[in-house]
C-alpha cells in the first residue's frame, strides 16, 4: 500500500458541484498534508501553478524547490498507470539527455516509492487523491501565442528525440494506455467517462463514431512502417513544454503511453490549428522540420497526420465531458462540445480540421 494519510469529515454537498474557490481550497488543505508525507513543511511557501485534469503547486523550502502534482483517482489515474508513468520518467532522465520532470523519491517502512496519497472525505469516493512530488525545473512556459518558427522547431527536435532515445524495454508490470484507435476511442480510453453516453446528444455520437472510423483507417495505413509506434508523450500542448535558454523539457507526462509517433505532434498543431492559424503553416513546417532532424528517416503521413489532429479534437470532447466536476469546464462544455462537433462534421468532409472553437 502507498502511504496515505486521512483527513476530514465529508462536507454537505457533492465535491463535483461545488463552485471553484471551494475545490481549491481543499486541494491546498491536501498539497499541505501531502508535503508532510516527503517530510516538508511548505505550507507558507506553497502557491498555485494550475488546476485543471489535476491540482499543480509550486513549493519552496529553504533548500530548494519542487513541484507538487495532486491527481483524483479512480477511473482514469490508476496506481500501477502512475507508476508506470513514472517509472518511463526516470528512464528518461537517467538514460537520455532529454529534460523531463523527475519524481522525488518517497521514503516509507516499505522502502522507497515515487508516489503516495492523502484522503479527505470531501473527496469523490473513494475520497483519496494521489500525490507526486517533482524536482523544479528552470524555464518558463510560452502561450501558443508567443511560438515562433523556432519554438516548433525545437519542439519537434526534442520529440523526436523521446521517440528515438527514450524508448525502453519496460518491467513486467508496466502499465501505460495503448492509444491505438480502440485505446483512444474505447471502454479503456484514459478519456473515457461514465457522462459520455448520458451527455452526448446523437448526433454527437454518430459524428463522434465516425471520425473514430477515419482515424482507425489512418492507423492501419501507417501500421505497416517501421518504427512507427512506442512510447509517446501524447499531450504535448504549448503549456506542457518548458523553455531554458537553448533547451527545452516537456511537462505532464500523465497521459503517456503507447501509441503513433506521429500522433505526438497531433496535440500542437491542434492547438495552433485553432490560435495561429494566420502563420499555421509556417510553424508547421517548423515542428516537421525539427522533428526530422532527429529522426531523419521518419516518415510524414500528410492524411494522417490530418486525422490524428481530429483525433485530438475528438479526444478533447470527451475530456471535456471527464472533467465535469471542474467548475470552469462545468459551465462551458455543452457549447465547446456543440463547436467543436461542428467542426469534426466539417472534417468529415473536407478531410481538413478547420478550428474556431477556443483552447481551454
Amino acid at each position: 500500500m502507498d502511504t496515505l494519510t486521512n483527513r476530514g469529515q465529508a462536507q454537505p454537498g457533492d465535491f463535483a458541484v461545488w463552485g471553484l474557490d471551494a475545490q481549491k481550497a481543499l486541494y491546498r488543505e491536501l498539497a499541505v498534508d501531502a508535503l508532510r508525507l516527503w517530510g516538508l513543511d511548505a505550507a507558507r511557501r506553497l502557491s498555485w501553478l494550475t488546476y485543471s485534469t489535476n491540482a499543480v503547486f509550486a513549493v519552496r523550502t529553504a533548500e530548494a524547490r519542487y513541484v507538487l502534482r495532486l491527481s483524483l483517482p479512480p477511473g482514469r489515474v490508476k496506481a500501477t498507470r502512475l507508476r508506470s508513468e513514472l517509472d518511463w520518467l526516470r528512464a528518461i532522465r537517467q538514460r537520455t539527455e532529454l529534460l523531463a520532470p523527475n519524481p522525488v523519491s518517497l521514503q516509507t517502512g516499505g522502502g522507497a516509492r515515487l508516489f503516495g496519497s492523502v484522503s479527505h472525505g470531501s473527496l469523490p469516493p473513494p475520497h483519496s487523491a494521489y500525490c507526486v512530488l517533482f524536482e523544479h525545473l528552470v524555464g518558463r512556459t510560452k502561450s501558443a501565442s508567443e511560438l515562433g518558427t523556432a519554438d516548433c522547431f525545437q519542439i519537434g527536435s526534442y520529440l523526436g528525440s523521446l521517440h528515438q532515445d527514450a524508448q525502453f524495454e519496460p518491467p513486467a508490470d508496466f502499465d501505460r494506455p495503448r492509444l491505438d484507435q480502440p485505446g483512444l476511442f474505447g471502454a479503456e480510453s484514459p478519456y473515457e467517462s461514465d457522462e459520455e453516453s448520458r451527455a452526448l446528444e446523437a448526433g454527437q455520437r454518430e459524428a463522434s463514431a465516425r471520425v473514430a472510423g477515419r482515424v482507425g483507417q489512418a492507423m492501419a495505413r501507417i501500421d505497416c512502417q517501421r518504427d512507427s509506434f512506442g512510447l509517446i508523450h501524447a499531450d504535448l500542448l504549448a503549456k506542457n513544454v518548458l523553455f531554458a535558454g537553448d533547451t527545452i523539457a516537456a511537462l505532464d507526462f500523465e497521459y503517456c503511453g503507447w501509441g503513433y509517433f506521429l500522433y505526438d505532434l497531433a496535440p500542437l498543431l491542434w492547438q495552433l490549428r485553432g490560435e495561429r492559424s494566420a502563420d499555421y503553416a509556417q510553424l508547421e513546417s517548423a515542428l516537421l522540420a525539427g522533428y526530422q532532424s532527429t529522426r531523419a528517416d521518419a516518415a510524414v503521413d500528410r492524411e494522417a497526420l490530418e486525422a490524428f489532429i481530429a483525433a485530438r479534437q475528438l479526444a478533447s470532447c470527451r475530456w471535456l465531458l471527464q472533467h465535469r466536476h471542474h467548475p470552469q469546464v462545468r459551465e462551458l462544455a455543452p457549447a465547446l462540445i456543440r463547436q467543436r462537433t461542428a467542426e469534426l462534421l466539417h472534417f468529415l468532409s473536407s478531410g481538413v480540421l478547420e478550428r474556431q472553437s477556443p483552447t481551454l
